[in-house]
């Protein structure tokens, strides 16, 4: 998981780190795969249902949200 510190770290001291320890392990201790999985969802989420949501009250948009991760998540599997 991502901690402050690894979050206010200059490009220079990542690149320092890297080399240190090795792409694969600072991505690790930096959370950088976590990160990157939850952006790619958002990412195909958005592209598929458009940035907004169309219900109004909160407990509809609840549902409107559980629908879209369902029908994601059931892409995912078939793909």
């Amino acid at each position: 998981m991502a901690t402050a510190k690894a979050d206010l770290r200059p490009p220079d001291e990542n690149l320092r780190r890297i080399r240190i320890v090795g792409r694969k392990k600072w991505k690790c201790e930096c959370g950088y795969h976590r990160r990157s999985l939850s952006e790619t969802t958002m990412f195909r989420l958005k592209s598929l249902f458009g940035g907004k949501l169309r219900r109004r009250k909160f407990d509809s948009q609840a549902v409107e949200l559980f629908i879209q991760c369902s029908i994601l998540n059931v892409m995912i599997r078939v793909g």
